[in-house]
């Protein structure tokens, strides 16, 4: 009998139970984004679509009291405005980086214009500055500075030579660049962009499917001219959200990306953050935060819990802010180093991020690749070395595919 019972006090002992902690799932995703290289020194094109509507006639703090009822022209040098002030700020960034991108000029509305009713509403239909010629070699840097010189003639012409007047019908001004040849030429070899400078939200929309005959009417807070969407005025003077942001997926789906720069005040509303930030997500250079701070973001800025900048776009309410917004710009549309890749999806560390050249895998090392503070990837050794040496016969596929969590 006592053999039976060591028998089953044994059995019993051997018998335990576990806790089990559940575990959440985590939810992760992969972007890739892929370079055609050929020889890297080849500048990006960049379209630079400036807004010079009405609004920007506007002081940028009208509460000064050296501003009084002023506009524009009429405002003195005490009071600046958002026009003087995006003139300082484009003067320096188009002298001192003349040559970092192949630089275009369009501005927006085209100004008086009789064939689309209200006046002031039609997108731009010529190209102020063209890109330079199409070439295949940027080592004579002459031709960027040809252009990048005229390009700031003209932007100093706005409020003078050329008027700043009208509405801002951006989702035209942007359909028409996604028609013009140059930002087309070479898309094998370069990357184009548009870097858009606006300080309204986009209206002038014909075909808007807002107005103030719909039933139902829609809120007040959309109509971009205060309570005045009546008469002429009845559907262009609604928010065009989604037509300013169909026009920009249609410009990516060209491989064309579009670099959204607020300028102003008027991005401060629910409205404009709204639509703001939509173009400059579909646009490919919507601000994320993958660190979770807001210093990723820039100043006046903050981190969201869903690691996306409150301000997806690049806010500038001054001529100071609107050049350290360039100088952002300027580094992640390249640097001049034809071996330092910026990446739109920052990785928060190189255990995420897998580098694959012409279908291999490349493992990072000294003389291979590393990931900076910055969220660039800086090729050296043999691997720079082929970054330098192709052509448009042997081209460098270069693939980053990065996994974040959500």
């Amino acid at each position: 009998m006592t053999r039976y019972l060591a028998s089953a006090l044994l059995f019993a002992t051997a018998c335990q139970t576990y806790d089990f902690e559940p575990v959440t799932p985590i939810a992760i995703s992969q972007t890739t984004q892929t370079r055609n290289v050929v020889a890297r020194n080849l500048k990006p094109n960049l379209m630079i679509l400036v807004d010079k509507s009405g609004s920007m006639n506007a002081p940028l703090n009208a509460s000064m009291p050296s501003c009084g009822m002023c506009s524009g022209a009429s405002c003195p040098a005490t009071c600046p405005t958002r026009i003087s002030e995006l003139r300082t700020a484009m003067n320096q960034f188009l002298t001192t980086s003349s040559t970092v991108a192949r630089m275009g000029l369009a501005f927006f509305p085209k100004g008086e214009d009789t064939t689309f009713s209200p006046t002031g509403c039609a997108p731009t239909r010529e190209i102020a500055v063209d890109l330079p010629a199409p070439s295949t070699s940027d080592t004579d840097t002459a031709p960027l500075v040809m252009n990048a010189t005229t390009v700031n003639q003209r932007i100093q012409s706005l409020g003078s030579a050329i008027p700043v007047t009208g509405g801002t019908p951006t989702a035209g001004a942007l359909t028409f660049l996604g028609s013009y040849a140059g930002l087309l030429d070479d898309r094998d070899n370069r990357q184009d962009f548009v870097l858009l400078l606006t300080d309204g939200l986009p209206n002038c929309n014909p075909a808007n499917p807002l107005s103030c005959s719909s039933m139902p009417p829609p809120p007040s807070n959309l109509c971009t001219l205060g309570n005045n969407c009546v008469g002429q005025y009845c559907r262009a003077g609604f928010l065009d959200k989604d037509g300013v942001v169909t026009a920009v997926q249609q410009l990516r789906s060209r491989n064309v990306s579009t670099i959204v720069v607020g300028f102003g005040a008027d991005f401060a509303s629910p409205e404009a953050l709204d639509v703001l930030n939509s173009m400059a997500d579909v646009g490919g250079f919507g601000r994320k935060c993958p660190n979770g701070t807001n210093a990723e973001c820039g100043s006046n800025n903050t981190c969201l819990a869903t690691k996306f900048c409150q301000k997806q776009f690049y806010a500038a309410a001054n001529a100071t802010e609107l050049a350290t917004a360039l100088a952002d710009i300027q580094n992640l549309i390249g640097s001049g180093d034809p071996c330092l890749f910026s990446l739109s999806d920052k990785p928060t560390d190189d255990r995420f991020l897998a580098v694959i050249i012409n279908g291999q895998t490349t493992t990072k090392g000294p003389n291979t690749w590393s990931l900076l503070p910055t969220g660039a990837v800086q090729f050296a050794g043999p691997l720079c070395d082929r970054v330098k040496t192709s052509t448009t016969a042997e081209p460098l596929k270069v693939e980053f595919r990065i996994v974040s969590t959500l």
